[in-house]
């Protein structure tokens, strides 16, 4: 069995469009709805570490300015 991992979203009308590779022509197809949570907590949790080479580059120091 192959399985690929789609996401698309169900339009104000109740509709779900999934458009699939070539390569799926005849398969069978199960579909299974999760509801998306809007919790942020989950949101960062599925984001961070997504992007392996962002780095923020060292800052360096403060510059000292004459006191007011």
């Amino acid at each position: 069995m192959q399985s690929i991992t789609l996401h698309s979203r169900v339009q104000a009308d109740g509709r779900l469009v999934l458009q699939l590779p070539n390569d799926f022509r005849g398969y069978d197809v199960t579909v299974q709805v999760q509801a998306q949570s809007t919790d942020w907590l989950s949101v960062l949790e599925q984001t961070a570490g997504s992007i392996p080479d962002l780095e923020r580059p060292p800052q360096g120091n403060d510059e000292v300015r004459d006191v007011l």
